[in-house]
């Protein structure tokens, strides 16, 4: 359980946000132990292409672990084809050639781990059960049984919800990214459909938290423009934003807590500082100062002004907690809402 968002500023830039929290046994235990997103290009490419992306995923966790390990792995074995034929012609992978690279992983996978149940469960893999029989050291033995041959289907398809592969079908997962060629673009990738695509709106949203986190973007890109949504939003209100959004995952899902975990990337920088990551505290007073300012706590310039200082000027936190509660309405009323006290 739990909710990923991403949100896309302009043709440059955009931003991630994702909790922490993960549940487990039945979902009888929780923890805020969760690293849901993270960076999946090799530090040397970013040098030396200029491409960032980063990867989060929703459903099992060790799952969305495999697609990152998958991704950066790939990646990093174009890097050394290229050093092994450096006269190899044409720029580094684009976003969209990731993305097609990552959904290969995926199918990949998913028939390794659906083999490995049929194999364990029957003794043949998928590819049998297709051609009708397998293959043993007594010869040729026909798949022929109607329960095995529906069982088996079930397990390649889910059809029915197989109970035995749902940690498998029930992920999906949102990749950001930048490189020169194409720019800035969010991609989504669903295994319960086992479909991938590039996300036209200027937000997605994964998890559990999907559904109220779709109610805050929807109301946010509501007040733009056409223009302001095909070419720029300001970077501040759309983080707090997608702040807000995840926010309200929070408070009203009991799958989703935690701290945040923030993610953003903009082409216009460095190749080596083109990601940026916010957690720990600062993560945490940034959803602090939205969650005030949504309650009327602090005034709008001042939320604005104390996000832009921790998410994209990278100010001490100590000197940016200390302006909000000398700056803020009411000192002690927001030192209560923040510790948790009713109105």
């Amino acid at each position: 359980m739990t909710v990923v968002n991403a949100i896309r500023f302009d043709d440059f830039s955009g931003a991630m946000v994702c909790d922490e929290q993960v549940s487990w046994g039945n979902m009888e235990r929780k923890g805020d132990v969760g690293d849901k997103i993270q960076s999946i290009v090799p530090q040397s490419l970013t040098e030396k292409f200029g491409i960032v992306a980063a990867y989060g995923g929703s459903g099992t966790s060790s799952v969305s672990e495999e697609i990152k390990h998958l991704a950066f792995h790939f990646l990093r074995q174009e890097e050394e084809s290229r050093q092994k034929f450096p006269a190899k012609p044409g720029k580094f992978l684009t976003i969209q050639q990731v993305a097609d690279r990552i959904f290969g992983s995926i199918c990949e996978m998913k028939r390794r781990h659906v083999d490995e149940y049929l194999f364990h469960r029957f003794g043949f893999k998928g590819i049998d059960l297709i051609r009708g029989y397998y293959e043993t050291k007594n010869g040729k033995v026909d798949i022929s049984q109607k329960e095995i041959i529906e069982e088996a289907q079930s397990a390649m398809t889910w059809k029915g919800g197989f109970a035995e592969l749902k940690f498998l079908f029930v992920n999906r997962g949102i990749m950001a990214g930048y490189e020169p060629q194409e720019g800035f673009r969010i991609f989504y990738f669903n295994m319960m459909t086992f479909s991938y695509e590039p996300v036209q709106a200027v937000f997605q949203s994964i998890g559990s938290g999907q559904d109220m986190s779709d109610f805050a973007f929807a109301d946010f890109v509501g007040t733009k423009t056409v223009q302001e949504r095909r070419e720029r939003m300001d970077p501040v209100d759309a983080m707090v934003s997608i702040i807000h959004a995840t926010n309200l995952a929070s408070a009203n899902n009991i799958g989703v807590g935690g701290y945040f975990n923030i993610v953003v990337i903009d082409g216009n920088k460095p190749n080596v500082g083109r990601l940026n990551e916010i957690a720990d505290e600062h993560a945490k007073l940034a959803s602090e100062t939205v969650a005030a300012y949504k309650a009327e706590l602090v005034p709008r310039k001042l939320a604005f002004d104390t996000i832009g200082e921790l998410i994209f000027s990278g100010s001490s936190f100590d000197k940016v907690e200390r302006n909000l509660f000398k700056k803020s309405h009411n000192e002690r009323a927001l030192s209560r809402f923040l510790r948790g006290y009713k109105p």
